[in-house]
């Protein structure tokens, strides 16, 4: 019989962290944004727990590059080839970028070659000493999914592994036995249909304390992946639990992003001899990888059997990363002064979380330019 769960369920834009005095801590810069993590595999790494998501458009080079050498972690999405990927890492060695937090995305279709694959860069490329992996599915409840992590886990024991995406806690611990990090959250991407076309899905807060409370448990980690609408929901999500953050929008309009820049040319009310003002502003390619477009590019077009659960969008041009990256390290310091912890892992231990019906003034956005 079907069940409806009487109790409500929160998305980031339903919390706010209440501020509160903490520890004598007086300033941004005293904040320690690099965390130590020991997985339950026996492996360790080091740094801020922000990632970029593995699709085509942010899971490149290029935003990979910048992320690592800020102390995050990154991933690349799962279309490179291994001389792709080896070139990459050759070009990190070379301007002395650490690759330790690098995740490389495999898919669940051809295991055989996503494994051989994985063993070519350890041969050709010395990926061995920090070989992080993502294996990538939009539903991780089919079984082959737990088969496919069990066979990567016996084949390469000393990997980080990371496995997703679930929207519950009921699998947590079956998956644990095999991943160290699950990554939590279907359809919350905006890029994303998944909610749409399926009527799947759970809001991201609750979801965050249910996996992180059974994942933790076990020594497991969880990686909130989607629903990122501003800085301040990686500071929500780090002070609900979650050990490492992805966001994908939030990179796309910037240069490092694979889309592509297109101008568009709006007619404005100001009017000059006669003629209103043209004004030209810019754009960058973003689509999900169930969509349509990434089919079309990808996988030789849309199956019959499948709908598309993504949708490609064009989205304003912000510029360089290093400002978002700015903007993330400075809003996360911040945060942590307002609710007194000295670092990113006390977060979850110093904040305090409320229910609110609105958490922003929007009423000067209509005139924003």
């Amino acid at each position: 019989m079907t069940q409806v769960l009487p109790e409500a369920y929160l998305d980031y834009s339903d919390i706010l962290i209440k501020p509160k005095i903490g520890i004598n801590l007086n300033s941004r810069k005293d904040v320690n944004l690099q965390r130590i993590f020991k997985f339950k595999h026996g492996q360790i790494r080091t740094g801020l727990g922000v990632f970029n998501a593995n699709m085509a458009t942010v899971g490149n080079f290029d935003v990979a590059k910048k992320l690592l050498a800020k102390g995050m972690f990154a991933t690349l999405h799962k279309h490179y080839s291994v001389e792709e990927i080896g070139r990459f890492l050759e070009q990190c060695r070379n301007e002395n970028i650490s690759f330790d937090n690098l995740f490389v995305t495999i898919g669940l279709k051809n295991t055989d070659e996503e494994i051989q694959k994985l063993k070519e860069m350890e041969s050709k490329y010395n990926w061995k000493s920090s070989r992080n992996i993502c294996i990538d599915a939009p539903n991780f409840y089919i079984p082959k999914a737990l088969n496919v992590l069990a066979k990567i886990r016996q084949e390469f024991p000393d990997s980080v592994i990371m496995a997703g995406n679930i929207a519950s806690g009921d699998i947590c611990l079956k998956l644990l036995d095999y991943a160290d990090i699950i990554k939590c959250g279907i359809g919350s991407g905006s890029a994303c249909l998944t909610r749409k076309q399926t009527g799947c899905g759970t809001p991201m807060v609750s979801l965050i304390l249910e996996c992180a409370d059974i994942a933790h448990s076990v020594n497991g980690h969880i990686c909130a992946d989607g629903g990122i609408v501003d800085v301040g929901d990686i500071c929500k999500a780090f002070c609900l639990n979650a050990d490492f953050v992805m966001a994908g929008g939030m990179f796309a309009g910037t240069d490092e992003a694979a889309g592509e820049r297109t101008e568009k040319h709006f007619e404005t009310n100001e009017i000059v001899d006669g003629k209103h003002v043209i004004q030209t502003k810019y754009f960058k390619q973003y689509y999900g990888m169930s969509s349509e477009y990434a089919n079309n590019k990808f996988a030789g077009g849309m199956c019959d059997y499948k709908t598309s659960e993504g949708r490609e969008l064009l989205i304003p041009y912000t510029g360089a990363l290093d400002k978002v990256l700015q903007d993330i390290t400075g809003g996360i310091a911040s945060c942590c002064t307002y609710i007194g912890a000295a670092s990113i892992k006390h977060m979850s231990k110093c904040a305090t979380i409320i229910q609110v019906n609105n958490q922003l003034n929007r009423i000067f956005e209509k005139y924003s330019v």
